[in-house]
């Protein structure tokens, strides 16, 4: 590429960026506005990705550095915070920051080593007070407070408030939860993966009992990192020698300061079908009780588990058809609300008698 090739490219990639930089800017200076408005809060996302790929396409990894923090950052605006100037102020500072960069490559010097530490200068201690700052404001909007749809017409044998998030990203599997678990209360109903959810507690995975830990969903590893990973894998040897049965639920901390909770669940074990079998069910299930335990012993309000993020399970190596999927995990949801009410629930086993699987 010849040089005036090259600086037509550089003068392509600032004046895009700079367009990308005017929607950042518009909406971080109505920062309230695209907090409580998820459209503009989208719309600046794809600003920032817009931006990170082009700066990465050109070799300008000191933007890219920055925009991926500030990602980060901007994800924790979908909790239901209040901004106050501070925030603003910190996302501003950033902002100009980038800024900077991006008009300093049209420079004659360019984008040199040096500007670039002068630039960033204390960026990352920014960085760190803004995060901080998020997670303030995250703990003052009390959002683990926010569980909606509370039933209140009927009396549930579990007496601490949960919800269920049911979430896949095959809308068809969507519209056979609905079907299954109309009429049942604190549920809701998501077409779309639990990275894109603001609000839970505890996300459950399942996976192959034989070494779970080795093969634990590639999403969960992503989000949590291996340290969690780890930890699940040591928890496992400890309490079930390596070899967790299907049947059983073990909650791991994941030190996510939004997400504390992962509940492990094997639903097979080993990668064959397990179409004809309860094993749905019975994750569902142990899954539940665990949680009911959690509850039970933890006497610090914010280490309960409220908020449970659930996929649907045994639809990919497990092959159960979607329709028995939904069926057994309501079945279970079913047994755990109705089990302490005799007038109003059938007893587990009758409950285990009734799966009949196709």
């Amino acid at each position: 590429m010849n040089p005036e090739q090259s600086q037509k490219i550089i003068s392509y990639f600032v004046e895009e960026s700079q367009e990308y930089l005017n929607i950042i800017h518009r909406g971080l200076v109505n920062l309230q506005n695209t907090i409580d408005d998820k459209e503009e809060l989208n719309i600046m996302f794809r600003a920032t990705f817009s931006l990170k790929g082009m700066a990465g396409m050109l070799g300008f990894t000191s933007i890219m550095e920055i925009v991926y923090p500030l990602e980060d950052c901007l994800r924790l605006l979908h909790y239901p915070i209040i901004a106050d100037e501070a925030l603003k102020l910190f996302f501003l500072y950033i902002y100009h920051t980038i800024k900077r960069l991006v008009l300093t490559i049209k420079t004659n010097e360019g984008l040199t080593a040096e500007k670039v530490a002068d630039i960033t200068f204390n960026l990352d201690a920014i960085f760190t007070i803004l995060n901080s700052h998020l997670l303030l404001l995250i703990d003052k909007s009390n959002y683990k407070a926010k569980i909606s749809s509370i039933n209140t017409s009927h009396t549930w044998g579990y007496d601490i408030p949960l919800k269920i998030i049911l979430l896949d990203t095959k809308p068809f599997l969507c519209r056979t939860f609905a079907d299954y678990f109309e009429g049942l209360p604190n549920v809701q109903i998501v077409n779309g993966t639990f990275e894109d959810l603001p609000f839970f507690d505890c996300v459950v995975t399942a996976a192959s009992s034989l070494n779970s830990a080795n093969k634990i969903d590639g999403a969960i590893l992503n989000f949590f990192g291996e340290d969690v990973v780890n930890s699940l894998q040591k928890s496992i040897h400890e309490e079930y020698l390596g070899d967790q049965p299907i049947g059983t639920s073990l909650i791991v901390e994941t030190n996510h300061p939004l997400h504390p909770f992962l509940a492990h669940a094997p639903s097979l074990r080993m990668s064959i079908s397990m179409a004809g079998n309860d094993h749905v069910y019975q994750a569902i299930w142990s899954t539940l009780l665990a949680i009911r335990k959690h509850n039970q012993y933890c006497n610090c309000l914010q280490k309960q588990i409220n908020i449970v993020a659930i996929p649907g399970l045994g639809t990919s190596m497990g092959s159960v058809p979607i329709d028995e999927v939904a069926r057994q995990m309501s079945m279970a949801y079913q047994n755990f609300l109705f089990s302490n009410h005799s007038s109003q629930s059938y007893t587990q086993k009758q409950f285990q008698d009734s799966l009949t699987l196709y």
